[in-house]
């Protein structure tokens, strides 16, 4: 497949039916102690609109693990799987870059079992520490070039994002990577709750990052005792009717993720679908109300 052809069957993906503003997704991230199906259909009782698959090793929807009539019953299902998430490190020894390619492939293969009209996309962090920025870039823009030709030859996207926590921690950072690999197979996802934890406002970083981003993932944060701390969307600062007023005057449409951290999950009592459940609760009357989702 040309890179001409790639970017015409992405586009083809993107446009093939008419879909409301606004979709929100839920991830068996969240859900690890359940089969698949049961995650799956926890999530299509909140009222989500699809399910993102957690093909990392110790889910139950890893490749490795999730079998040829698994995949089956999950696309006979008819319910969107968007996004796909794996765990990446661009700067990892030879070793693990050469596992990272076999898992993209892995996980390619899987999207196109699971939904053959429309692959997933296929979503990862990029690795690093916070101010290494500088003296990594180059060494993860040649990395990050392997990934994107493994996952243009498996047709799918491969989605990626900045982390607060991580040596791409600002949209700039993001875009400067993605601008130095210059792939088609490679797209963005907005993330506000790493920016906000460097202090960055809404509009500005929706401005930079919006136009690039395939999906955006939703979540809270804040800073306690000096640490990062990951959050539902509504239990911290992040105000989602600005959020989705400016994204509605932007007029961006897609996939919106409700993300459920491992800071979450590993609190005392933790119970998944509840916390899907709280997530859905505080965002879908915004988006009733800013008229960007069907009811």
């Amino acid at each position: 497949m040309t890179r001409r052809s790639f970017a015409a069957w992405l586009a083809g993906a993107a446009t093939a039916t008419p879909a409301p503003a606004i979709r929100l997704h839920a991830s068996n991230y969240g859900l690890q102690t359940l089969p698949v199906e049961d995650a799956l259909a926890v999530i299509r009782r909140l009222g989500y609109d699809g399910m993102e698959l957690c093909a990392m090793p110790d889910w139950p929807s890893a490749p490795a693990r999730l079998s040829d009539s698994a995949r089956r019953a999950l696309r006979a299902t008819g319910f969107p799987i968007p996004t796909i998430i794996d765990s990446f490190n661009l700067l990892a020894a030879e070793a693990e870059h050469d596992a990272t390619l076999g898992r993209i492939r892995a996980d390619a293969q899987l999207a196109h079992d699971v939904a053959p009209a429309r692959p997933p996309l296929l979503q990862t962090v990029l690795g690093g520490r916070p101010g290494q920025w500088p003296e990594v870039r180059a060494r993860m823009a040649a990395r990050l070039v392997d990934w994107a030709r493994a996952a243009h030859e498996a047709r799918i996207t491969l989605a990626v994002k900045a982390h607060v926590s991580q040596a791409v921690d600002t949209p700039e950072r993001l875009l400067a990577l993605l601008d130095d690999v210059g792939h088609p197979a490679l797209t963005a996802i907005y993330d506000y709750g790493h920016f906000q934890l460097r202090g960055l406002t809404l509009a500005a970083t929706m401005d930079a990052l919006l136009p690039r981003a395939s999906f955006l993932t939703v979540k809270d944060s804040r800073v306690s005792d000096g640490k990062v701390e990951f959050l539902l969307p509504g239990q911290g600062s992040i105000d989602y009717v600005e959020y989705f007023s400016l994204v509605k005057r932007r007029g961006w449409r897609g996939w919106v993720l409700v993300e459920v951290s491992r800071q979450v999950q590993t609190q005392p009592g933790y119970n998944g679908a509840r916390a899907a459940a709280l997530a859905y609760a505080h965002l879908a009357p915004i988006l009733r109300d800013l008229d960007l989702r069907r009811a």
